[in-house]
């Protein structure tokens, strides 16, 4: 990445903080990461997390929220509330925080915006889902059609691990399972997935709702890429989507004049 990283304790979950050296400090980039609400850290996620923060040139938070089976619903969904809340408080405004989220993350980046309408706090600037985990009921059409093609998401194991992170509550639930949810009033949201994955179906669901609700959408698509291709650094179908994130997100900056 080039900058520093600085470790933070919360109350219930740790974080850290990904520092580039070309950091500005009227930026900021809360990263949610993928994994089924089960696994994932930011040891896992650090080096995407970090090209995206370089490449806006802002302060990243990268949240080690707490996960399921020991923790499920609502745990991963208030760390990422008090992470948020975190952004504010040290004195960002809600228009320089850009949220960012892979598979799970995606989904939790969305359910987090749901919370923070509930509550009358303010939007970020717009956030970016790259593979987003949006409907745990698993009823896309994709799920059936794609899960010879897609080796990287085992269905059965992805059923099981909805199922601990739902816990007793219902699947359905906005805040669970977002594509539930009304989209309406939400900033600007970048969507990137493959067809060839076994999540597209809520990818390209929550897209077409996302528009229907007036919120500034794109939706940018590849062929023949399992799920998740964004962690494969090295590749080039996976540089090529970095990079679209971080032009949309400085896109999104200079839309709203917030300058490096």
């Amino acid at each position: 990445m080039g900058g520093r990283i600085a470790k933070i304790e919360f109350d219930l979950f740790s974080a850290e903080w990904l520092i580039p050296d070309n950091v500005q400090p009227n930026r900021a980039l809360l990263y949610l990461h993928g994994g089924g609400y089960v696994i994932g850290s930011p040891h896992t996620h650090r080096a995407l997390a970090g090209k995206i923060a370089k490449g806006i040139a802002a302060s990243c938070l990268l949240i080690d929220y707490r996960k399921a089976p020991e923790n499920p619903y609502p745990a991963a969904l208030e760390d990422a509330f008090t992470a948020y809340k975190h952004l504010l408080d040290r004195g960002h405004h809600a228009k320089e925080i850009v949220l960012v989220g892979d598979s799970a993350g995606g989904g939790l980046a969305i359910a987090l915006q749901y919370e923070l309408k509930d509550w009358h706090m303010a939007l970020p600037l717009c956030s970016a889902l790259m593979s987003p985990y949006l409907d745990l009921t698993a009823k896309g059409k994709s799920v059936k059609k794609n899960a010879k093609n897609d080796r990287f998401l085992d269905v059965f194991e992805m059923r099981r691990w909805a199922g601990m992170y739902a816990g007793d509550h219902n699947f359905e639930d906005p805040l669970i399972s977002p594509l539930f949810g009304d989209p309406t009033g939400l900033p600007p949201i970048l969507v990137q997935a493959s067809k060839s994955e076994v999540l597209y179906d809520d990818s390209a669901r929550f897209v077409r709702k996302a528009k229907k609700a007036g919120v500034s959408t794109a939706f940018q698509t590849w062929e023949g890429l399992v799920h998740w291709w964004h962690m494969f650094g090295t590749m080039p179908e996976a540089k090529d989507a970095v990079n679209k994130v971080v032009e949309y997100l400085n896109g999104q900056y200079a839309e709203k004049n917030v300058k490096t």
